[in-house]
């Protein structure tokens, strides 16, 4: 099997994964606080990495920029947790909401990149991140572009959980930043390691705060959720790793459809045509901003081969 099609199949397992660990951790919300439900996730993630990490050695956690890792662990919590919050039972968003509003990562990780890393982003990909943001318009506000008919904000659906979506995206798309610097120093799974471990002390607190007494059933749940979520995770990199990322970057955008299907069954209910129409132009913006990068990537190795 080729290093794409092996790619491209570990990005479907990736997906379906994650469509069953989110699935799972708004189910489970109506049970225990999602902040609670976040903490226990990371904790038995950190259990099941235990393996992994002793394969590749302990002597890969090796970093000289330890507040670098911590910089990215703590973005990267604030993004899982916001997550946890945004799916939880507290909210109405949707799985195919929350999915589609995820995808604007690219859109900030473009932004991050030219402010934090100071990268240079020409003019295409600066017009692809505002017709992005479009994009995210028009799903959590469809009233805004027929702002004078009457009624036009009746359906408006820029809620507390939206705004924990669309902060769960940027913290994250952070926290990808920082992986860009470190992924030159620390491997794919000691940075999964390292952020496993943060996030289950930063949540901690949280954990007491917000403490449950869930059933012996919710535990079992629970611990599967955490798996789904690794599985999602060690899938996602490996399809990294062997595969072409501007190949396989679209495929991870069948989360959509996934997720789509996952609201059929879990709630008998459908996405508006204004979140088909926004996580469409996101999804086009996105994978745009993804090919150029790789396009531009690839004319500075064309030079340098050349020179």
């Amino acid at each position: 099997m080729s290093g794409n099609a092996l790619g491209a199949l570990y990005m479907l397992l990736s997906g379906v994964g994650f469509t069953v660990y989110i699935v799972l951790a708004k189910e489970l919300s109506k049970d225990v606080h999602p902040l609670f439900l976040a903490f226990w996730r990371s904790f038995f993630s950190c259990l099941i990495s235990v393996p992994v990490i002793l394969r590749v050695g302990l002597t890969s956690l090796k970093t000289k920029r330890p507040g670098l890792v911590f910089a990215r662990s703590l973005f990267g919590t604030l993004g899982f947790a916001l997550a946890m919050l945004a799916l939880s039972d507290f909210f109405t968003l949707s799985l195919s909401q929350f999915n589609a509003i995820s995808f604007s990562r690219s859109m900030f990780v473009t932004i991050l990149a030219a402010i934090v890393l100071r990268e240079v982003v020409g003019v295409h990909r600066w017009g692809a991140v505002a017709v992005g943001f479009v994009g995210v318009l028009i799903m959590v506000l469809p009233g805004i572009f027929v702002f004078w008919e009457p009624g036009a904000f009746d359906t408006l659906n820029l809620d507390l959980g939206t705004l924990f979506a669309l902060g769960s995206a940027f913290f994250l798309a952070f926290s990808i930043v920082l992986v860009k610097t470190l992924s030159a120093e620390l491997s794919a799974v000691a940075l999964l390691t390292y952020a496993n471990v943060l996030s289950t002390l930063l949540l901690l607190p949280f954990a007491f705060i917000f403490w449950s007494n869930p059933s012996l059933e919710i535990w079992g749940w629970m611990i599967f959720m955490a798996l789904t979520g690794f599985v999602g995770q060690y899938c996602y990199i490996s399809a990294v790793s062997v595969g072409d990322a501007s190949f396989l970057s679209p495929l991870d955008y069948l989360r959509l459809p996934m997720a789509t299907v996952a609201d059929l069954l879990v709630v008998g209910m459908l996405p508006g045509v204004n979140v088909w129409i926004g996580a469409s132009i996101i999804i086009v913006a996105a994978v745009y901003i993804t090919w150029r990068d790789r396009k531009k990537q690839a004319q500075k190795v064309t030079v340098l081969q050349d020179n």
